[in-house]
């Protein structure tokens, strides 16, 4: 009697350990491309940090951003897209580049976002929900120009006869990303100096479970006045602690930029 062939191996339900490991390594450099970057902007200071709260994706739905459109001019952006991981990420990513293209074509940051709002509608899942603010700076003349999506007010941080001011820049507040694409943005503009500073940042820098958030907003008003004359890099650094360490339920993003 002939002995019992060995039967081929049957295939496990995963994938082998090599090709998890191949997925892992695209994921990854995904991940890093997604990643916020901060341009160099010739008369700008500017220090930047994020902290995603899924740590194990390393990054998720906030994003910064400093860049020149067009020829004397600058632009800053500050954005959120709602939700944790590699799918916001995605989605943060594609407002990213369509904001960065609608600026080439208008320095007007209430006319940016409104094309903004037609994008989102047509061209993202009906439950995205994002906010930005976009601020533009007209070198010639030092005036910035912005507008506010649905975001936490801007911080100018500023001195002024000796004395150090932190103002919330909250007149041109709007609704969230998408939400009446056909409604007018608001926009407002103010005068931006040599040692002036600008602190942009998202909702998870201000926000704690069983706090208010104006009491949030506020302690960020207070530490940044206090470290108005510190460089931008010590400013986000300690700012950026506000929350706790202990703390995590939200990704953070923090931009502070300089006119030198």
């Amino acid at each position: 009697m002939r002995g019992l062939e060995p039967r081929p191996p049957v295939p496990g339900p995963g994938r082998p350990r090599a090709a998890k490991d191949d997925d892992a390594r695209i994921v990854e450099r995904l991940q890093r491309s997604l990643l916020p970057s901060i341009l160099e902007v010739k008369g700008l200071v500017t220090a930047a940090e994020y902290v995603p709260a899924a740590r194990h994706h390393n990054v998720g739905g906030d994003w910064y951003d400093v860049f020149e459109p067009v020829p004397g001019t600058v632009a800053w952006v500050i954005g959120d897209v709602a939700g944790h991981g590699f799918g916001e990420a995605v989605v943060m990513a594609q407002l990213r580049n369509a904001l960065r293209a609608y600026a080439l074509h208008t320095s007007d940051p209430a006319e940016i976002l409104h094309r903004l709002d037609r994008f989102v509608s047509a061209y993202l899942p009906n439950d995205t929900t994002a906010t930005a603010c976009v601020l533009v700076l007209d070198r010639s003349s030092g005036t910035v120009q912005y507008s506010v999506a649905g975001h936490p007010p801007p911080l100018l941080l500023t001195e002024r006869g000796g004395v150090l001011l932190a103002d919330w820049l909250d007149q041109a507040k709007g609704l969230p990303l998408g939400v009446r694409e056909t409604d007018p943005r608001p926009v407002c503009d103010f005068a931006l100096r040599p040692g002036d500073t600008l602190v942009l940042y998202t909702d998870g820098l201000i926000e704690k479970p069983g706090d208010d958030i104006e009491d949030g907003m506020e302690r960020l008003r207070m530490a940044a006045q206090l470290m108005c004359a510190e460089t931008p890099e010590t400013v986000c650094r300690q700012l950026m602690r506000l929350p706790g360490d202990a703390y995590a339920g939200d990704d953070r993003a923090l931009l502070v930029s300089r006119i030198s």
